[in-house]
């Protein structure tokens, strides 16, 4: 005769039956963190992430604190999150008007369209993309204490620079062109190519030393007239004080 199974062993059996569909709707809903604020999250995609990074969807209003500023996530809000926190938050998301801020980089008003990374372990900004899809035609102006500049991408504390032109604590990519009349009255010419097309360059930032220096890797150089000079002479970089103030040094062109 069959045994008849009790109502504990019922129990343990259903237990046994739902616990994975309770832990895969618990696994939907991820609770992240940042900067000490807890922010729940609709990300099915976390199922299969392999514990790496997935896409989800912020619920509720949240305000992430900043070096540069604030940056308000609304309701439904796309981010992408990695090891707990915020690891980036779309472009698109900023488009739709999901997120907002007010960030300030070195007295540059950053645009509202843009793509923000985070480094997952200090919670600090680690790069802004103002064109996301790498196209130099979405490349957005922004003023540099005063002056138009064409910027792709801001990245900061970057180990080592794309650009050729060693470390800093802010490194902007950017396109320009004409003069920019420095505080001691030493002038700076950006070319363009003889296409025309505008010419890439790195602005970097040391903010302890108080130096900006601007970096050219291509064969077309920066130009540079010093006070009490008559003629511009190419430069493969130029430092000088923080917000176009007077000349430190230069490295001519070979």
């Amino acid at each position: 005769m069959a045994k008849t199974m009790s109502k504990t062993e019922k129990r343990i059996w259903g237990i046994v039956f739902l616990a994975p569909f309770v832990i895969l709707i618990l696994a939907m809903f991820p609770i992240i963190h940042f900067g000490g604020r807890l922010i729940f999250t609709f990300g099915p995609d976390r199922i299969g992430s392999g514990g790496g990074g997935f896409d989800t969807r912020v619920f509720g209003s949240h305000t992430l604190e900043t070096e540069y500023g604030e940056i308000r996530l609304r309701n439904f809000a796309h981010i992408l999150s990695r090891f707990g926190t915020v690891a980036m938050i779309f472009d698109r998301t900023f488009e739709r008007g999901r997120a907002s801020h007010n960030l300030v980089v070195e007295g540059i008003v950053i645009p509202q369209n843009i793509q923000v990374t985070f480094n997952v372990y200090t919670q600090q900004i680690r790069t802004l993309t103002l064109a996301p899809s790498g196209l130099v035609r979405d490349f957005q102006e922004v003023e540099v204490s005063g002056i138009p500049f064409t910027v792709g991408r801001i990245d900061f504390n970057p180990r080592f620079s794309q650009q050729g032109g060693g470390t800093a604590d802010i490194l902007t990519y950017f396109f320009a062109s004409g003069y920019v009349t420095l505080a001691d009255g030493a002038q700076i010419y950006f070319p363009l190519f003889p296409d025309g097309s505008p010419m890439s360059r790195g602005l970097y930032i040391d903010k302890d030393d108080e130096r900006w220096r601007i970096f050219t890797r291509t064969a077309y150089r920066t130009l540079l007239r010093l006070p009490g000079e008559t003629e511009f002479a190419e430069y493969r970089e130029i430092t000088f004080r923080p917000h176009w103030g007077e000349f430190i040094e230069g490295v001519l062109a070979e």
